[in-house]
Formats: structure tokens, sequence, C-alpha cells
């Protein structure tokens, strides 16, 4: 018979207690049921986290806790139960597996304690005894550490057949590739080649709820009781979901998501959206001249291009799509989005652009008079031994047969299938809208961004170039200048050296007079002007300032 006694406190306490370790912590720090203590909060009307709950605060994530209504402070008497049921359950699993080895019976019987001991929070059972995910869990401290060995700088696991058979029937596969620090589908992949079975999918659902599962038992084997491998030091981690349209202000998505809640299909009879009733009207005069095109023989380069749902549905289901885009340009426009002639949504200031096409049926084709016709012909020139090639006749036909799909920008699709039709669906196809205009709104930011860059580059090659040439022409003229100062003290040395012959004459005195006037000439630090060749250009090149006579000139 089970044993009981009851465990008394406030709803407060029991309300703190939940909400600080889970319902889970709660049942095994009292040594309860989980489902039997799950039953007694619900009676008490103690609110509980919400799935979920555990894996957003881990990560940091904003969440919601609910209030304890009144009155908090009545007393509840919580009922701890040693249960019996695990002995019985026990005792199924001991029974059909009653022909494997001593070895498994042992771990076997331990095995419901370890199991429970995999169970601590709710929708959070890859960390068993703690909300942490650094912390070790309760399985791998009961376990130990699993074997390996180093080569050549790396470390490999070894894994035992059944020790890695009683490991996956202790906690997840994703608990247990932590351990070995490989991934979950590498510990999937070790259990096939080792014969091994694991959990069958509702397994721990079921083990969590406390209801009777079945262990499958270990087969007999003619496979290697032993594998190694390489650790690739891959962890477990839950991805984290981005939260939907996390890119506006919490105002703007609170509005957007209210507005994609309540979009509805307009009637059949209200009036159309004024862009979408033009762009109907171009569509027939297309039809028109594409018809009128091809029976003149247009080749399809010479044809006017294909307008927007012109060619990619029926004219059955062309109606069906325009009422669809109908209705999500009337919820959308009181948000400032709008519609452009060719049927392209902008949102947020970004074009986004959609497209629809209907599925296709393969249907055998049925030839018609005319091309019977050819056949007939083409067997009467065979009887008479006449040349004559075979018509081509296509083999399948295909028809339109209603199923839409709506694509937005590429990135998003929605279509008609089994479990709903794209009318169903319009508020994800509004939220698709704004999801891919904030795309766009990236590579938008991404091309200005490399532009800018690109026009930066641009701009500092030029500046370095311009700096270049100024930096050439500035040292060319250095070096015209000092080829001028040179000339400018040969000329004055020789008129010293002339000066210190001593042999002086009325000539040669006004010769060096005219002498040393023309070094001032040449000296750029003096430039002096001359009474015929005028001023001197110091900074241009020899050759540009090179002296030459005036030649007689005919004209």
């Amino acid at each position: 018979m089970p044993e009981y006694s009851d465990i008394e406190m406030t709803r407060k306490q029991l309300y703190e207690e939940i909400w600080s370790i889970s319902v889970a912590g709660v049942a095994k720090k009292y040594n309860l049921t989980y489902a039997h203590l799950m039953k007694q909060i619900k009676e008490a009307g103690i609110p509980i986290p919400a799935s979920g709950y555990w894996t957003k605060l881990n990560f940091n994530k904003p969440v919601t806790k609910l209030e304890l209504p009144e009155p908090a402070d009545e007393k509840v008497a919580i009922s701890r139960t040693i249960p019996s049921t695990r002995k019985k359950k026990q005792q199924i699993i001991t029974d059909e597996n009653s022909g494997r080895s001593a070895k498994d019976a042992v771990v076997a019987e331990s095995s419901p304690t370890l199991e429970s001991s995999a169970l601590q929070v709710e929708g959070q059972i890859l960390f068993p005894s703690t909300t942490k995910k650094d912390e070790p869990s309760e399985v791998a401290q009961m376990i130990g550490p699993p074997e390996t060995y180093e080569q050549f700088g790396r470390t490999y696991n070894i894994y035992d057949r059944e020790i890695l058979y009683n490991e996956v029937w202790l906690a997840p596969v994703t608990e247990i590739a932590k351990r070995y620090a490989v991934s979950d589908v590498a510990i999937r992949k070790i259990c096939q080649s080792l014969d091994i079975p694991t959990p069958p999918v509702g397994y721990w659902a079921k083990l969590r709820a406390d209801k009777p599962v079945t262990r499958i038992p270990l087969p007999i084997s003619s496979k290697p009781t032993k594998k190694s491998g390489a650790r690739t030091g891959t962890d477990f981690t839950p991805q984290i979901e981005k939260e939907t349209l996390s890119f506006l202000n919490e105002e703007d998505r609170r509005v957007i998501l209210s507005v994609a809640t309540q979009i509805m299909l307009p009637g059949e009879n209200a009036k159309m959206h004024s862009t979408i009733v033009a762009h109907r009207r171009a569509i027939t005069e297309w039809k028109k001249k594409h018809k009128e095109q091809e029976s003149r023989g247009y080749n399809r380069r010479s044809m006017d291009t294909t307008l927007f749902l012109a060619d990619a549905v029926s004219e059955e289901s062309l109606p069906r799509v325009l009422h669809i885009l109908d209705a999500l340009i009337k919820a959308m426009e009181p948000l400032e989005c709008s519609l452009t002639n060719d049927l392209r949504f902008i949102v947020n200031g970004e074009t986004v652009s959609v497209s629809v096409t209907e599925a296709q049926d393969e249907i055998k084709h049925i030839p018609t008079k005319e091309e019977n016709l050819q056949l007939l012909q083409y067997e009467e020139d065979k009887r008479r031994n006449t040349w004559a090639s075979k018509p081509k006749i296509r083999k399948h036909d295909y028809v339109y047969n209603g199923r839409i799909t709506v694509s937005v920008y590429s990135a998003k699709s929605f279509r008609d299938c089994k479990s709903y039709v794209i009318e169903e669906r319009l508020g994800d196809l509004m939220i698709a809208f704004y999801e891919a205009s904030d795309i766009l709104r990236q590579e938008r930011e991404a091309r200005e961004e490399a532009e800018r860059k690109r026009k930066e580059e641009e701009r500092r090659k030029e500046e370095y170039r311009q700096r270049f040439n100024e930096e050439v022409d500035q040292t060319l003229m250095l070096e015209n200048l000092s080829e001028d100062y040179d000339i400018a003290c040969k000329m004055r040395r020789y008129i010293a050296a002339v000066e210190v012959s001593g042999n002086f004459n009325p000539k040669t005195i006004e010769w060096i007079s005219w002498a040393k006037a023309k070094a001032d000439w040449y000296d750029p630090t003096i430039a002096r002007e001359d009474e015929l060749f005028g001023r001197r250009n110091h900074k241009k090149n020899a050759d540009q300032k090179k002296l030459e006579r005036n030649r007689y000139k005919w004209w």
C-alpha cells in the first residue's frame, strides 16, 4: 500500500516555488509524482509557466509571469505519495525483457529512477537538474564520463554497445550527444551501426506524463560491440526562434499583427482596388493583342512584354488571384502601403514583388483532326516508298488545375494544399510582405554602403593621384631651378677666372659687366629681367626654355 503524508504551505509559497524551480522541480523536491502534483496545482488554481518559458528564460528572452489570483495566503495541502506504480512499470519491463542478460536486468531495474531524473523542467529535458546550460546534468553525473583516447592530437570516443544502449534509454539522444561532444545525428548513426534500438517518438513525453512506457530490449547481433569515433566538439544548443517582425518597434509590430489576424477576403461583388481593376483591363488588352500577333506569325522577341498574371494563371483562376491581392492591399493601405501599376507592393518604402503561378496536370494528348490527317498522309507516303518525315505530335498536354502558389520576393511561398488554401493564410502573406521589405531594406543599405565605399575609394585614389602629380611637378620644377642655378654658378666662376687673369681693356670690362648680367638672368634666386630675353621661366625644363635664334619668317 502507498504511504501518504501532507505538505502544508500557502498558495503564495507554492506559486513562488513553481515559478523558481518549475513544477517538475517541486515534484522532485518533495518526492511527488509529476502528474499527481499537476492535478493538485490545478485544483488550487495556481498558474504555471507556459510551454517554452524556461527555454526563453535560459536565453535571456522576455517572458511573461502570470499573476497569482487571490487569496494568496490560503493554505493548501499537497499529498506526498510514494508511488508503487514504478514497481509495476518495472515489473512490466522486466517481464518483457526476461530473455536478456543479468547485467541488462540490473540496468533495467535502475532505469526508471534515472529516467525520472532526466525530466526536471517542463519543455526543457536537455538540462535535467537545472535550467542553466553550463551545469552538468544528473544523467552525466550518474553514468560518468565516456571512455576516450588520444591519437594524432585528436580525441576519440569509444562507444560500448551495452553502455550506449543504456544511455539512450536513460536520457534523450541530444543529452547523450552532449556528453560525447558530438551531434545527435552522430549518436543515432552510431546506434544504427551497433544495432542499438532507440526510444520511439513520444517516449519521453509519455514518461514525463507518468504514463506506462515499454523499453525495447537490446537484440542479439553479430555486429561489433565497440566502435570509435572522433569528437567533433559539436554541442546541442536549442535554436532561438526569431521573433515575428522583430525589426519593427513594439507599437508598429502590435498594430501589424493585429491587422494580420483580422484580414478577410472581400465578397465577390465587392468593388476592387482601382489599380487592380486597371491591371485586369490591361491583361485583357494584352491577351487580345497577343493572339493577333501570334496569328500574324510574330516571333517571341517581337511580341510585347508579358504582363504580370497574363500567362501565369488560367482565366478561371485569375479572378481568385486578383481577389487575394485586393484583400491584401485593402488591409495594408491604412498602414501606409501602396500598389504599383504592375501590382507590386510598396511596404515601408521598399518595393516588394510578388509572383503567382498555377500548377498544371499532365494528361495524355488526344490528336486533333489535323494531326490525324498528317499521320495518315505520313503512312500513305511510307506505303508508296516515298520519303516523308513523321509529323511531330506531342504525347501529353498540360492543363491548369487551380492550385495556386504565391511567392513573396522569392523568399517565402504559400500554396494550396490539403491542409489549407491561400485565402486562409492572408495574414501570413501580409507578414511575409513586411519581412520581405526588411530583407530588401538590408540589401538596399548594403548596396548603398558598397556604393559609398566605392566612391570613397575613388575619391581617395583621385586625391592620391592629384597629390602625386603635384609632387612630380614640384620635383621637376626644383630640378629645373637647380639646373639654371648651376648654369649661373658656372658662369660666375668663369667670370671670376677672367677677372683674375688681369688682362683688362675697355672691351673686356664691358664684357664682364654683360656676363654678370647674364649670370643674374640665369640665376633663379635673382631672376633678373633681360632687355632682349625678358624674364627666364626657370620652372620649365631645358628644352622648353632653350635659347634659339630668331629666324627670318616668310609670310
